[in-house]
Formats: structure tokens, sequence, C-alpha cells
């Protein structure tokens, strides 16, 4: 573990600035996500109110707002891209620099995937980690947002929330699993392909290469199947548990509003909370596979590390 750490370590550290940009980038964007139901919510009390010139005013003030969210959109996406591209740029030189005796570790099938699909992965969980880690305190807002305007509903969210969790981090060792029979008969579905690749450039055919190649698909497709079935059953158990409970808080609501203890567009705010708490429980259902792929992708790159790297990604 100790080594893998320091390859990644060594990687993020040379791309330090791309991470800064992409980290302000994420900041703004879920500020803003948290702001403007803010805005909805005052606009619609004042709106019940017959408090017309405080709704216009609030109403320009959300679509400036909206505006600003479409430019950092654009600017998070570059910032993004920038950072993938340097990650990408940091692993392959990893594995490749001055690297020949690591390479006589693993088959060309192995290799292959780790150049064309492992980096990937690598690349895209730590690329999207900014994003979800920033996403996790978004919670912890709403969470507190809860607890001040109601006990019960706080205390609701979090239970529920405390048990999806743990849900998925009890169901996470059989993704990853599934995973590495996943990625196992990808390589060897390389392999095979490769052979198959070989044999028809040299005019060959051979019927038992082509039985061979379409078994090792059939396994591939299988054990494809498995895991992702697993992964989006989890999640959509996940979020299928959190919608019903959100409609159970809304039923609630509406009753502290014929009780007069909660105002016409705190009902909004707490029903579009609702709604980024379970998409944020998406993402990080998705964490969860995602995850593992990522363990899995890191130790298979892990065995072609080269210990003397010195990384190049200019």
């Amino acid at each position: 573990m100790k080594k893998k750490d320091n390859y990644t370590t060594l990687i993020l550290r040379d791309s330090s600035r791309e991470l800064f940009y992409k980290i302000i980038t994420s900041v703004f964007i879920r500020g803003l996500l948290l702001i403007i139901p803010v805005f909805w919510s005052n606009t619609v009390n004042h709106l019940s109110e017959a408090n017309f010139n405080k709704t216009y005013s609030l109403i320009i003030i959300i679509i400036i707002l909206s505006i600003f969210y479409y430019i950092w959109q654009y600017l998070n996406q570059v910032s993004w891209y920038r950072f993938y591209n340097k990650l990408y740029l940091g692993y392959t030189a990893l594995i490749t620099k001055n690297n020949s005796e690591n390479i006589k570790r693993v088959t060309l099938g192995e290799y292959t995937n780790v150049v064309n699909t492992d980096i990937d992965i690598l690349c895209n969980f730590l690329g999207n980690g900014v994003a979800r880690i920033i996403q996790v305190l978004e919670i912890l807002f709403i969470y507190f947002y809860f607890l001040i305007q109601n006990f019960y509903i706080f205390i609701i969210t979090v239970v529920i929330s405390l048990i999806m969790v743990t849900l998925l981090i009890i169901s996470s060792n059989q993704v990853k699993e599934e995973n590495i029979k996943r990625k196992s008969s990808l390589d060897k579905k390389t392999i095979v392909a490769h052979q198959m690749y070989n044999d028809l450039k040299d005019g060959n055919y051979d019927e038992g290469i082509f039985k061979k190649l379409h078994q090792s698909n059939l396994d591939y497709l299988k054990a494809n199947k498995r895991f992702n079935l697993l992964a989006q059953a989890l999640i959509y158990l996940v979020l299928g548990i959190l919608e019903l409970t959100k409609y159970g808080i809304i039923i609630y609501c509406v009753y502290l509003i014929s009780l007069e203890k909660m105002e016409v567009g705190t009902i909004i705010l707490v029903y579009t909370y609702y709604d980024k708490i379970i998409t944020n429980f998406e993402v990080l259902g998705t964490i969860s596979a995602e995850y593992q792929s990522f363990l899995v992708s890191l130790k298979r790159l892990n065995k072609l590390g080269n210990n003397q790297l010195e990384i190049e990604t200019k």
C-alpha cells in the first residue's frame, strides 16, 4: 500500500496547481446550488404576502445567480480537463518511462488494459473526487439547515442517511470482488483478441482461436453484467428509500404549515434540499462502485510502477 500511495501522492503533488483551480470552481458551483433555492423560498414567501416588488427583485437576483452558475460550470469543465490531463500524463509516465523490467511482470493483455482503461479509471476517480468531497460537505450543510428548521426532520434524515451509508459500505466488498472478476475476464479476452489479430494479419484463420474469443467474450459479458447490475441495484435501493423518506417529510411539512409553524416557502427549500441529498447519495453510491474500480486499477498499475520515476507531463 505504501508504494502505490507514494505514486499517487507524487502525481497529485505535480498536479497541485490544476487541483487548486478545480477546488475553486467546484466550491463556487456547489455554493450557488445551495444559495439559489434560498432566494426561491423567500420569493414564494413574499409572493404569498402579495409583496410583488420584493418578489420581482428576488427573481432578478435569481436570474443573475443562474447566469453565474452556468459560467462557473464551464470554467469547472475547463479545470477538470486540465487536472485530468495532468494526471493521465503522470500515470502514463509512471508505467512507461525507463520501465522495461516491470513490463515483464504482466501479460500483453494486462498491459494494454492498464494503458487504455485503468489509467482512465484512476484519473476520472481523482478528477471527480474534488466535487465528491464538496458534495459530502454540502450534505452536512443541509443537515445543519434541517436541524435549525425542525429537530424531527433533522433526526429522521440523519438516521436514514446513516443506514444507507452502512448498506453501501457493507456491500462494497462484494462489488469489489465482482469488479476483479470483470477485469480478469477482460484481460483474458484481450489476449485472445491479440492472438486472433496476429493470425488474421498473417492470412490465417483458426477456428479454435475464434471459439476461444467467442467464449472469452461470453465470460466478459457475464462478469460485466453481474458487476454493473449489482452496483446499480444497490444505488436504486438506497435512492428508493430516500425518495420515500422525502415524501414522508414533505407530508410532515404540510402538517406544520397547517399549524402555522412553517412558512410556505420553507417547504420548497426542504424539498429542494432533500432532492440534493438524494442526488448526492446517488453520487455516493456511484463512488462506492468507482472506488472499488479505483482500487483494482491502482493495484494493477502498481505492478508496473517505476521506482525511479521523475514525472514529465509538460
